[in-house]
Formats: structure tokens, C-alpha cells, sequence
């Protein structure tokens, strides 16, 4: 069993902003919201969107420019998570940082990382993070294991829940890294 869930939560790996380039986010806030059929809706929220430097060179022009054509313009995150339909993609500042949003909707919750035993009323839905290279900051369900490696970092809900909030750290350090904000800002006013 626990295979299965794992195999179906490879997908999720490339669903964090992962990309060949230097670009990074400090934060990640998921929001899921799931229809008795198993079909249903997320947001997921990259806050701080940053450029590390490439052996010691500010490479963030070069960052940002494939933030917008390959991820905003493009379809690199769509590419990766076919289970997904995105619906929208956007760029913005909140608090002095760049933050970026993708709202999408999903025919399985089980296809990225969901898994509920037999769909039973009875069982508790969980979400397996081990394929997440992110540390948990803080949820609305239970944290259990994940401590020692022979423990399965899961997410835990009660049966009766329909709606999944969690936020990651994703950066921890941010030394050595460019904001995108001022970037961002003139991208902005020439698209106007």
C-alpha cells in the first residue's frame, strides 16, 4: 500500500517550483478542497519568490525572464502536472515580496499524494509528504511520523474533512539569493 501511495506522489515532487535554474521561494501555502466524488480544486501560493546566485554570480534577469515565459506565460508547471487543469497563474507583490499563485482543479485527489483507504466515511485522509523536499510549518491536520527514517511523513485528516491547508518552508536560508520584486515591478509597468 505504501508503494502505491508513493509512486502516485512522484508527481507531487514537480509540482514545487522546481526548475533547472537558480529560481527558489522561501514559502509555499497549499490550499485543497475536495468534492465527494474525489474530484476538487487547490491553490498553491509560492511566497518570496527568489534568484539564488549561480557560483557566485547574480543570475536573477535571467531567472525572472523564465519565471514569465516558462512558468506564467508557459506551461512548464502544466507540463509537469498533467492531473492538474490549471484555470489561473499569477504574479504579484504582498508584503515587499514577489509572490506567485496557481489555481487549478483536479478530477482525483488521489492522483498527487491524497490517499483515503477505500474512500471508507470511516477512514481518515492522509497526504504523504516524503516527496516534498520542504519542512512543515504548520497545517489544519495532524503531523504523524517522519521523525526517524523508518517513519512515513504523513498529513492527517479527520474523515470528514474537505478542506486541506498546509504551508512548507522550502528556503530556509536566504543568504546569497536576489528578490525579484523590482523585476517584477518593471515587467509590470511595461505590460501594462
Amino acid at each position: 500500500m505504501f508503494l502505491k501511495i508513493a509512486a502516485k506522489n512522484l508527481l507531487l515532487a514537480v509540482l514545487c517550483f522546481s526548475v533547472s535554474s537558480c529560481l527558489t521561494t522561501e514559502f509555499k501555502q497549499y490550499f485543497f478542497k475536495i468534492n465527494a466524488d474525489g474530484s476538487g480544486s487547490g491553490t498553491i501560493k509560492f511566497i518570496n519568490i527568489v534568484s539564488e546566485e549561480d557560483e557566485g554570480q547574480n543570475v536573477s534577469t535571467t531567472d525572472f525572464d523564465q519565471l514569465v515565459n516558462s512558468y506564467l506565460n508557459g506551461t512548464t508547471f502544466e507540463d509537469a502536472n498533467p492531473d492538474f487543469n490549471v484555470i489561473s497563474k499569477e504574479l504579484y507583490e504582498e508584503n515587499g515580496v514577489l509572490n506567485g499563485q496557481v489555481e487549478f482543479t483536479f478530477d482525483d485527489f488521489q492522483d498527487f499524494g491524497f490517499y483515503h483507504y477505500q474512500r471508507s466515511e470511516h477512514a481518515p485522509i492522509m497526504f504523504y509528504m516524503g516527496s516534498l523536499s520542504e519542512r512543515l510549518l504548520e497545517t489544519d491536520g495532524e503531523y504523524v511520523g517522519g521523525d526517524e527514517d523508518n517513519e512515513i511523513p504523513m498529513l492527517v485528516w479527520s474523515p470528514s474533512t474537505t478542506e486541506f491547508t498546509f504551508k512548507t518552508s522550502v528556503k530556509d536560508e536566504m543568504s546569497n539569493v536576489h528578490p525579484l520584486l523590482d523585476l517584477y515591478n518593471s515587467w509590470n509597468e511595461t505590460n501594462k
